[in-house]
This record gives structure tokens, C-alpha cells and sequence, in this order.
């Protein structure tokens, strides 16, 4: 009989490893017959488990026969054979012996260890692939434990180490080993080796996944978003949508003196992120899209689905922005082009426009 410490120990590894404790008990029962075997135990060999009393007993089962054949049943022993294990046997009858674990010496012992270890790692591999493939699209907490010119090493949990390619991470970021980041899982994969995780920290999903994190309403879905676009590192623009009219989408996701999206800021290294509600109307919306900037008119042509936008002189440059990334996030969300004109060069080149654009 095996002890109850040794079937603790195993209570402790399944918990450890996030396996089941009856996948670690098949594990050793595979790993028992194999060592027992070695070690020249010809009876079929069972292995019994006692949960409550948490101890573990190995027999062996002889079936008797006048001559042992290739193909009849294992643990088959000869009459003579087996009237020198038991007193009373005949052929056709079967007998069960106790196999004690100081019986398995050290070939045996060992043959035991590299079997259950290896299976314990299968398990592991299978459950942390289950694991992760259940959170594909999501957002996981990740430690850095190496960098080298090409990729980020990070440990995703469950065992699992991922490289995440430099152009996957944020433009500037230095990913320090022990720095603690957030990353996308864009594919799980599931190998010999255990799962192989692609993880990410530029793409659109990236931003989705922290707002349903940080902003209850988009987890319930009171809130809904509707349209990313993302320069990784430098800005985000994202189209919210309220589905109660007593609901703020873009307020709630600010949050109180802004402390919901700077969480979210946080999480991306100071990433801006700007917010605007979404509307199904197409001057308000190309309007909200170009936030901070204010906009006196949008002018529309649904058929090029082009549209012409006036702005104060003084708005012209936020509404550009840098290297004209505002205007193009703002087409990139609302799937309009956007051409930005500033009222002194509208009324110059003729443009004829009233204020349309109204507070909202």
C-alpha cells in the first residue's frame, strides 16, 4: 500500500498544476503498471485508489492456464507456475496477489518518475491549451522575462511562456524584464509542447477588451462600441453607442474626473484615447469623430460618401492634428473621408455652407 502523504502530495500537484485529481490518478495508475512490469510482475496489474482513507494499493490478477498463448488474456500463469505462488489453484481459476511498493526497487522507481512526469506535463500542456483557447480575443496579465532584438519573452501563467514580436508591442515601450503588461491573445495554437499563444499589444481588439475591463456598462452591454481606430502608442479613437437613453455612453466611459478611461490610458503607457458618441446621423457623427476639435458645418455627398468639414481658423490644426492623424482616425471610424476646411479658405474657394452642426 502506498501512503496517504504520497496521495496528498498528488492532491497538491493536481492543484498546483490546475489539473483534475483524477487525470493525475490515471496518470500514476499508467505509471504504477508500467514501473510494476519492469520491475517483473507478471499477474494483470490493477492499481486501486481509496479516496477517503487516500491511499493507493497495487494487485496483480493471475489467470491459470495449461500453457500461456500470444493471444489470450493478460497475467496468464501455468498450473505448476502458479502452485508455487498459492497452495489451491486449478486450471481456469484466477487469484489475486498485493503487489508491495518496497517491491519496486530502482529501475522501477524510475521508470515510474519519468512516466508520470511526462504525463503530468501532457495534462498540463492540454489544460493550459483549454485555458487559453477559451480566452482567444481577450485580454490576459503578463510578466516580461526576457528581451532580446526581435521579441518580447513573457510569462502568460499556467507554465506558459510566449514571445511577443517586436511589432506587436506599443512604438517606444521598453518592456523592462519584471514589468507587468496587459496583451491581447490574438491565436492559441496547441502543440506537443503545450499551447502556443500569439499575443498582441497594437491591435484594435487590445482597446475593446480593456473598455469592457474598466466601463461595467460596455460588459452588460448597455453600452456599445462601435467602431475602433487605433495608432498603437500614440492615439485611439473609439465610437460608443448608449442602448438606454438615461445612459451617457461617452461620459460613463470617461468616468468621474476621467478615472475610468485613464485606467485604460495606463494600460496602453499613456496611449491618448478619445472618445466620441457614435450617431446614426452622418453630420454628427463625422462632427463628434473629430473631437476635441469643434466643427461649424459638415457638408455631405452620400453617393462618394465624401464629405467637406468647416472649422474656426483656430481649429484647423486640431482638427488636422499631428501629421493630419485626427482627420484620419476619424475617417478610419466613421468610413467617411473627411476633407477639413477652415472658414476663412471656405469662403475664399466659395464654399457655400450654413452651421449645422449643433450641441450635442
Amino acid at each position: 500500500m502506498i501512503s496517504k502523504g504520497f496521495y496528498e502530495q498528488l492532491e497538491t500537484i493536481a492543484s498546483e498544476r490546475h489539473i483534475e485529481i483524477e487525470d493525475v490518478l490515471s496518470a500514476v495508475r499508467v505509471a504504477l503498471i508500467k514501473a510494476c512490469q519492469l520491475e517483473g510482475c507478471k499477474g494483470e496489474i490493477e492499481v486501486e485508489f481509496n479516496d477517503e482513507q487516500k491511499n493507493i494499493r497495487i494487485f496483480q490478477t493471475f489467470h491459470v492456464v495449461e500453457e500461456i498463448s500470444s493471444d489470450g488474456p493478460e497475467g496468464q500463469i501455468t498450473l505448476d507456475a502458479a502452485k508455487e505462488l498459492r497452495a489451491r489453484v486449478r486450471v481456469g481459476s484466477e487469484f489475486r496477489q498485493e503487489v508491495k511498493f518496497s517491491q519496486i526497487g530502482r529501475k522501477g522507481a524510475t521508470r515510474f518518475k519519468q512516466i508520470f512526469i511526462q504525463s503530468l506535463k501532457e495534462l498540463s500542456g492540454q489544460r493550459a491549451y483549454e485555458f487559453f483557447k477559451d480566452k482567444e480575443g481577450e485580454v490576459v496579465n503578463a510578466i516580461v522575462i526576457k528581451k532580446t532584438d526581435n521579441a518580447i519573452g513573457l510569462n502568460l501563467g499556467q507554465d506558459v511562456i510566449t514571445f511577443m514580436p517586436i511589432d506587436e508591442i506599443l512604438p517606444g515601450e521598453k518592456c523592462e524584464v519584471g514589468n507587468h503588461l496587459k496583451v491581447c491573445i490574438t491565436k492559441v495554437e496547441e502543440t506537443g509542447k503545450g499551447p502556443k499563444v500569439f499575443v498582441s499589444r497594437s491591435n484594435k481588439d487590445l482597446i475593446k477588451r480593456l473598455f469592457e475591463m474598466y466601463i461595467p456598462e460596455i460588459a452588460n452591454g448597455t453600452i456599445e462600441v462601435m467602431a475602433i481606430a487605433r495608432e498603437p502608442g500614440s492615439r485611439t479613437k473609439i465610437a460608443v453607442k448608449s442602448n438606454n437613453p438615461n445612459v451617457d455612453a461617452k461620459g460613463s466611459c470617461v468616468g468621474m474626473q476621467g478615472a475610468r478611461v485613464k485606467q485604460i490610458n495606463e494600460a496602453l503607457g499613456g496611449e491618448r484615447i478619445d472618445i466620441f458618441n457614435w450617431s446614426d446621423n452622418s453630420i454628427i457623427l463625422i462632427a463628434e469623430a473629430l473631437t476635441p476639435a469643434k466643427v461649424i458645418a459638415v457638408l455631405v455627398d452620400e453617393d462618394t460618401h465624401k464629405s467637406t468639414v468647416i472649422v474656426p481658423d483656430d481649429q484647423f490644426s486640431l482638427a488636422i492634428g499631428k501629421g493630419g492623424q485626427n482627420v484620419r482616425l476619424a475617417s478610419l471610424t466613421t468610413g467617411w473621408k473627411i476633407d477639413i476646411k477652415d472658414e476663412t479658405t471656405a469662403y475664399r474657394d466659395g464654399i457655400s455652407f450654413k452651421p449645422n452642426v449643433y450641441a450635442y
